[in-house]
């Protein structure tokens, strides 16, 4: 029977999915057509699990013969916090986002993307796991999969460096309000944020790489962006999408035959409760 504190029985409360329905090697995206994308166009023989009054939809399927998932975060902190849990209780072990970002750097292009190492924590959500000096780092496994992966991928058209997560996509990313300004304290923050050099603004790294190494008890994770906006020269292209697909999932077939992972991809760690799936 479901709980207050445990809502979910057979299948989990938000994501519709249950025991076993993801495997260990799960990308996480913002978007339920990103999912969808990455299913018909990569994935064989795959089973679609939806809760269509979250949009929150998930696949598992083959790539290359390998056993891999694809679930939806929705948009930011408080929704990847909300997914997280529940698909590691489906069975997803180690996390790659496939996200989309603003680029901060000045000579890259829409369409190329952007491996965050790190992420600046402007989200908010993570507080609630750890204090703000805890730091939202990518696991190094997965950091060197995704390199490995887009340097055959896409050769002098992939970079690296801290991802700056914010709250909002708006003001907190520098923007303008609907008055053609940005708040000073926003501005100001933006331009240290250019002063720093992160690599690009987006909105789940940080919650993801926090939530993986606390309440997930030390779970691989990683991410790579999509370069749709390039806040330099004021570029914007919805491009880039699907080479950031197969980066990531290259990256899962790279980390499946790691065997600094392997305890991972079996499910033999993290060692949690039981968790009354029922």
């Amino acid at each position: 029977m479901p709980r207050a504190d445990s809502p979910h029985t057979r299948i989990q409360y938000h994501t519709h999915t249950g025991d076993g329905d993801l495997s260990s090697l799960c990308l996480i995206v913002g978007a339920p057509g990103r999912a969808g994308m990455i299913a018909r166009k990569y994935l064989q023989n795959f089973k679609r699990f939806s809760n269509a009054h979250r949009g929150l939809t998930s696949y598992t399927g083959d790539y290359k013969g390998t056993r891999v998932s694809v679930t939806t975060s929705g948009m930011g902190g408080p929704s990847t916090g909300i997914v997280l849990p529940e698909a590691v209780r489906s069975g997803a072990r180690i996390f790659i986002r496939v996200g989309s970002c603003g680029s901060l750097i000045a000579k890259s292009k829409p369409g190329e993307v952007i491996i965050p190492t790190g992420a600046i924590r402007f989200d908010g959500t993570a507080d609630d796991w750890a204090p703000k000096e805890f730091p939202a780092i990518a696991s190094w496994q997965v950091v060197s999969a995704l390199h490995q992966a887009a340097a055959k991928l896409a050769p002098g058209h992939w970079h690296t460096g801290l991802e700056c997560t914010s709250s909002d996509f708006y003001g907190g990313q520098g923007r303008p309000n609907l008055f053609g300004s940005v708040p000073p304290k926003m501005l100001a923050r933006h331009e240290e944020v250019l002063r720093l050099g992160a690599a690009c603004y987006s909105m789940e790294a940080s919650a993801l790489f926090v939530w993986c190494a606390t309440e997930g008890g030390g779970l691989p994770c990683g991410a790579v962006n999509a370069i749709f906006a390039n806040r330099h020269t004021n570029e914007w292209k919805v491009a880039g999408e699907e080479l950031a697909a197969e980066v990531a999932l290259d990256a899962l077939l790279i980390l499946n035959s790691d065997p600094t992972v392997a305890a991972y991809v079996s499910r033999e760690l993290p060692s949690y409760p039981p968790m009354g799936l029922g």
